[in-house]
């Protein structure tokens, strides 16, 4: 993968943190399943999972997963490093190759060919940035950044499809805060998450629940 953005990254740790990752949305899934039955095991497997994520955030310090539960499922949120949208695009968004639009409360707002109203719109962005990325070989890609004002952190609101994808922009972000600020290697996710004892499931998400999540519109 040719990226700008992690040329300063060796592949071998971008092979690692994207099967780590992989790993945490593949033990996620399977543990929502639980979750949605009522599982009588349930409580094991919620104990083992918070566990799981602690590991996740200690061996990379630039992200964080944070699990949130609601009636009959639970979600892994990922935030990025940052405390504000304007940093956030500055310092790696803007530097992912592609770039073709963006906007503060949906995609394709203001193209970056019009330098005065992009500028403008960033300047503006506080709590939402929706970002359009063009490649030839792809075709557009989407990211969707939202500031937490709990977390005080950039939540990157990711498709479980193209996080685990190296070329996206989502897994290219990701990656970067995730790595930026090094990562202990003596951490073993695949060995840590290895006695959920779940068969790999692979991640396919259906295009209208990918776009769902960036309606403005949905419940906070």
């Amino acid at each position: 993968m040719d990226s700008p953005l992690l040329s300063s990254f060796e592949k071998k740790a971008l092979k690692e943190f994207n099967r780590d990752l992989a790993q945490m949305l593949r033990v996620a899934k399977n543990t929502d399943k639980y979750y949605a039955r009522s599982d009588s095991n349930l409580d094991i497997y919620l104990d083992k999972y918070a566990s799981l994520v602690d590991v996740f955030n200690k061996k990379y310090k630039g992200i964080e997963l944070k699990v949130s539960k609601k009636i009959y499922e639970i979600n892994l949120h990922l935030f990025l490093n940052e405390k504000s949208i304007h940093d956030c695009f500055a310092n790696s968004a803007s530097k992912i190759v592609g770039l073709q639009s963006i906007g503060r409360s949906k995609f394709g707002t203001v193209g970056v060919s019009d330098t005065v109203a992009f500028t403008n719109e960033i300047e503006k962005a506080k709590d939402t940035l929706y970002i359009t990325y063009y490649s030839p070989e792809t075709g557009n890609a989407n990211i969707f950044l939202h500031y937490d004002k709990k977390e005080k952190k950039i939540e990157l609101v990711y498709s479980e499809e193209e996080i685990i994808n190296e070329p996206s922009p989502e897994f290219q972000l990701a990656a970067f805060y995730a790595l930026g600020q090094g990562y202990d290697k003596k951490i073993d996710i695949q060995g840590a998450s290895s006695n959920f004892g779940f068969s790999y499931v692979p991640h396919h998400t259906e295009k209208a629940e990918y776009f769902r999540k960036f309606d403005p519109h949905i419940a906070e």
